[in-house]
């Protein structure tokens, strides 16, 4: 198993660490911005001339244009979803198509390696380099808001960082189930990608259009709300379970698949 997860190491540790530094990058940035601007007056102003639409979409985002607000706002931009995501699905759809297609899976399950062992390797390796990822992201916010004089979040970014765990790993169990099944590492990526992208979109829509509420429920990104953690301080204990069954239940079907299927078909 060390094995297995030393060559993941070694073969992702690159990608982790721009993915990392950026997303804690970003964080630290956003702090900047919120301490030299007025945040308020500068939400007003955006409130007052936007469409309803636009209007609608700032106020639940941002909080009433409060600095905590907006930092809240900044763990569900788009940017923080895409880095965090890249890594989710990355690991995922290189654990087992990925090596089918590049022939290296043959080689390593031919060692003393059973398949049980092999899966748990890539999995702990994925929890890993998320958690990894994601607490240099957290740590970019705690270290801007003692950088800029803000208001420190404390402990609820423990519970934010939790939260946000669950769901790149709920997204990574989709991958993984879809490796599972495939040949090829790029196609399985693209499924992660889809997944994501609808489940993110479904969630947005679902926020602004009161019509396409009854959707919320099935989108994976309607169980994460950072304003709800950052500015209320509250950790919803549904949010953490669906999160955590869900993933649960993906891994489990990929790893039954996967110990069942014959290499390399």
């Amino acid at each position: 198993m060390l094995n297995v997860m030393r060559r993941q190491l070694e073969r992702n540790w690159v990608f982790l660490l721009v993915a990392g530094v950026m997303l804690g990058g970003f964080e630290i940035l956003l702090c900047a911005v919120v301490a030299s601007v007025d945040v308020e007056g500068a939400f007003n102003q955006m409130t007052q001339f936007a469409p309803p639409l636009f209007r609608a979409m700032i106020e639940q985002n941002m909080m009433g244009g409060s600095p905590a607000g907006v930092l809240a706002f900044g763990w569900n931009h788009p940017v923080v979803h895409a880095l965090a995501t890249a890594v989710a699905i990355t690991l995922g759809a290189r654990a087992i198509a990925g090596e089918v297609e590049s022939g290296v899976i043959e080689l390593v399950l031919a060692q003393p390696l059973s398949r049980a062992r092999y899966f748990a390797a890539h999995l702990l390796f994925a929890c890993g380099a998320l958690a990894a990822v994601l607490a240099v992201g957290v740590a970019g916010t705690a270290i801007g808001q003692l950088a800029f004089s803000l208001p420190p979040f404390g402990l609820r970014l423990a519970g934010l960082f939790l939260n946000m765990l669950l769901l790149q790993l709920a997204i990574h169990s989709v991958t993984l189930l879809a490796s599972a099944f495939g040949r090829e590492g790029g196609r399985v990526a693209l499924i992660g990608v889809l997944v994501a992208v609808l489940s993110f979109l479904v969630n947005a829509i679902a926020t602004l259009w009161s019509k396409a509420q009854f959707a919320m429920p099935y989108s994976l990104h309607s169980y994460f709300d950072p304003r709800q953690l950052l500015v209320q301080d509250h950790l919803s204990a549904s949010s953490v379970g669906v999160l955590a069954v869900f993933a649960a239940i993906a891994l489990g079907c990929a790893f039954i698949r996967f110990v069942r299927r014959d290499l390399p078909g």
